[in-house]
């Protein structure tokens, strides 16, 4: 059996408020980064202690949002061991109370994180003590990404209003699902499902709908576990660019199709306008909601943080 999960991942979190979010696009160019990096300044702002990830192991940019440059500490030092806690790579950004784990280019094939340096990375993460911290992940649905994103109470998904972005979206939440069946099945050892399991991964055309109703069919007992395992899987949705009113109704037809085919519960935190001067922030090197802060932009920014902030934390899923 693959040694991917011969340990479940998903320890139980921490009773006390403080929530990890895992940020994730399914694909490049959603906004994800924009996304964290805006949310960690205005919690701050709010007088909320905040450790931005930059756990986007393939192509890291959230200093860039922030206004930083290099930094003489970032993540490549925890993974190749310079540094012996993840604690020592946070570092103050310009925003009181906002600190800063930044990503690595330094290291070779850090894209392709070992098993082991990955359980490392997700336990020394649990350590912070910061209320709030946000993960930038990469994109796809290779592991590490899928990890990160389960990792979280709860994961949130920014999309664009185009077929690409929410197809990817769609298999990414897809490859959390399968992920998580699996971890369950191989955490109460029920063998007789890991060939079915397997046989969903290579058919893309199977809905998860489909493969439970399978499993009822022969053994409601272990049907009725899975159907557990994923009552706690709650993502969050947001929609970023939105160009009209259509754009921004797009989240719930979502939400019905992941209903409907993934049996999962997809919250939509709401819609982000298109704005121009979300690129011209980033290419003069400031964060968008220090000098935008009336537009409608920072306004969506303002209520998902809310939503966030008051919504209840997803249980952990072990």
């Amino acid at each position: 059996m693959s040694q991917e999960f011969d340990v479940p991942i998903l320890a139980a979190h921490s009773e006390s408020s403080r929530t990890i979010w895992a940020i994730g696009g399914g694909k490049g160019g959603t906004g994800k980064s924009f996304v964290a990096a805006n949310l960690g300044i205005l919690l701050a702002q709010e007088g909320e202690d905040v450790v931005l990830i930059d756990a986007d192991l393939g192509g890291p940019n959230l200093h860039t949002f922030l206004g930083m440059k290099e930094t003489r500490v970032d993540l490549g030092h925890f993974l190749t061991n310079r540094i012996t806690s993840l604690k020592d790579a946070a570092i103050p950004t310009p925003f009181e109370r906002l600190h800063l784990v930044k990503g690595t280019e330094s290291v070779l094939f850090t894209a392709n994180l070992n098993y082991f340096k990955k359980l490392k990375l997700i336990r020394h993460i649990k350590t912070f003590e910061s209320k709030r911290v946000i993960i930038d992940i990469g994109t796809g649905s290779a592991y590490n990404c899928v990890d990160f994103f389960l990792l979280s109470n709860p994961g949130i998904l920014v999309i664009n209003p185009e077929p690409t972005s929410i197809e990817n979206a769609y298999y990414f939440l897809k490859s959390c699902i399968i992920r998580l069946l699996k971890m369950y099945i191989n955490h109460y050892q029920i063998q007789d499902l890991v060939k079915k399991v397997s046989e969903q991964i290579q058919d893309t055309s199977k809905s998860i709908y489909s493969f439970l109703s399978e499993v009822i069919s022969q053994d409601k007992y272990y049907a009725d576990l899975l159907f557990s395992a994923l009552k706690n899987f709650k993502p969050r949705l947001i929609i970023n660019k939105a160009v009209d009113e259509r754009d921004e109704l797009l989240g719930q037809s979502i939400i019905n199709v992941v209903q409907k085919y993934l049996v999962i519960e997809l919250n939509y935190l709401g819609a982000i306008p298109m704005d121009e001067r979300v690129p011209h922030s980033l290419k003069n090197l400031y964060p968008y909601i220090c000098k935008h802060d009336k537009t409608e932009v920072a306004h969506s920014l303002r209520s998902i943080a809310e939503k966030l902030v008051n919504s209840k934390r997803s249980p952990s899923l072990f």
